[in-house]
C-alpha cells in the first residue's frame, strides 16, 4: 500500500495491517535556510519511512516579519526558542499590526520551503504544513500580555487578531497550492490556564474556525488539530470542523479510550509520549504503541508525538519505534 493511500484509509477509519505513522522534532539552525529545512526533512522522512510528514519550521516564522527577534541558542540543547525583542509590549501596540505579504519575509521562506520539500517527498508522501492559530501568533508576539490586553481592553486586540488572521489564511492557501494536504494547526492557548471556556470562545474559536475554513476551502484533505499543553478546552476544540485530532495524549485528559467512549469519532493523529522517546524508554514506547492500538482498535489511529521532540534525538529510539510500527500486524 502506497504511504498516502495508508494515511487516507486510516483517515476513513478503515482497517489495516498496520497504522501509518510520523514523527517530527527541531532542526535548529537548519531550520532558518529554507533550502536546507527542505533537504533534512525530506532526509528525516527517508531514514525513519514516515508516513506522513508535519514541517518542521522554527516556532517562530510567524512573528518574525511582525518585528520579533529569537534567540534560538537553546534548542539544540533540549530547550525552546526564546523571544528577545518582542513588537507588543502595551495594550495600543496592537494598532500596529499591519498585513504583510507571505510571499517575502519569513513567511515566504517558509513558503520556498514547502515548495520545494513537496518536491522532494513526491505525490506519495502527505505533507502537513506548521500553523500557528492567531491566538498563538498573538502570545508570541506580546510574550503573553495579550491575555492581559484582552481582559483591560478587547477592542485593542480583536482588530488585530482579524488582520493575524487574514494573514494566516492566506499562507494556508499558498502553502496548500503548493502542494501540501492540509496543515498542523498548532492551538497553544487553548488551556483554562491561558483562558477561560467563554474568553476562547469569544477570542479564540471564530478565528481558529476562519482559519480552518481557509484550510478546507483550498482543498486540504489533512487538517490537524494540535491541541498544546494540559487540561484544555478539549470539547470546544474537538468540536471544529477539522481531519483529525492530536493532543498530549497520556499527559492529560482525555485518553482515547474516554474521547472515543464518549462519542468522539474524529481520526487520531498521536499516541507516543515524547518524553519517552526522549529518554529512550522503549518499555514505556511499546506500552504507549499497545495502549494507543487496543484503544482504537486499531482504527482511526495515525500514531506520531503528542507535541515536538525535543533534543537530544536518539536514532536508535526512532528507528526501533518505526521498526517496530513496521512490524505491527493488526489486532
Amino acid at each position: 500500500m502506497e504511504k498516502h493511500e495508508r494515511v487516507r484509509a486510516a483517515l476513513r477509519g478503515e482497517a489495516l495491517d498496520r497504522p501509518p505513522y510520523s514523527f517530527w522534532t527541531h532542526l535548529p539552525g537548519i531550520d532558518l535556510d529554507w533550502q536546507r529545512l527542505a533537504e533534512a526533512t525530506a532526509a528525516f522522512q527517508s531514514r525513519y519511512q514516515l508516513d506522513f510528514v508535519k514541517s518542521m519550521p522554527n516556532g517562530f516564522y510567524c512573528i518574525e516579519d511582525w518585528g520579533a527577534r529569537i534567540d534560538f541558542s537553546q534548542i539544540a540543547a533540549g530547550g525552546t526558542g526564546r523571544v528577545t525583542h518582542a513588537p507588543i509590549n502595551r495594550a495600543d501596540d496592537w494598532q500596529r499590526i499591519a498585513r504583510v505579504d507571505v510571499a517575502q519575509g519569513a513567511y515566504g521562506r517558509e513558503l520556498r520551503h514547502l515548495e520545494a520539500l513537496v518536491a522532494r517527498l513526491g505525490p506519495n508522501v502527505p505533507l502537513l504544513a506548521t500553523v500557528f492559530s492567531p491566538l498563538t501568533i498573538a502570545a508570541k508576539l506580546s510574550r503573553d500580555a495579550h491575555r492581559s490586553h484582552l481582559r483591560a481592553a478587547p477592542e485593542s486586540v480583536t482588530g488585530a487578531l482579524e488582520t493575524i488572521t487574514a494573514v494566516t489564511c492566506e499562507f494556508v492557501r499558498a502553502a496548500i497550492a503548493r502542494g501540501c494536504a492540509g496543515m498542523f494547526f498548532a492551538l497553544q492557548e487553548a488551556t483554562r490556564a491561558a483562558f477561560t471556556e467563554a474568553e476562547y470562545a469569544r477570542f479564540g474559536e471564530p478565528f481558529d474556525r476562519e482559519v480552518i475554513a481557509a484550510a478546507d476551502a483550498a482543498g486540504g484533505w489533512f487538517n490537524v488539530l494540535h491541541l498544546h499543553g494540559e487540561d484544555t478546552h478539549f470539547d470546544l476544540v474537538a468540536s471544529y470542523d477539522a481531519t483529525a485530532l492530536n493532543w498530549h495524549i497520556g499527559e492529560t485528559p482525555p485518553s482515547i479510550e474516554a474521547y472515543r467512549a464518549r462519542g468522539g469519532a474524529r481520526p487520531i493523529v498521536g499516541g507516543l509520549q515524547r518524553a519517552h522517546l526522549t529518554q529512550c524508554d522503549r518499555d514505556a514506547v511499546g506500552a504507549d504503541l499497545k495502549r494507543a492500538l487496543d484503544e482504537t482498535r486499531g482504527r482511526g489511529i495515525l500514531i506520531a508525538p503528542a507535541c515536538v521532540i525535543r533534543h537530544p534525538v536518539d536514532e536508535t529510539m526512532l528507528q526501533w519505534t518505526a521498526r517496530t510500527l513496521r512490524d505491527y500486524r493488526g489486532l
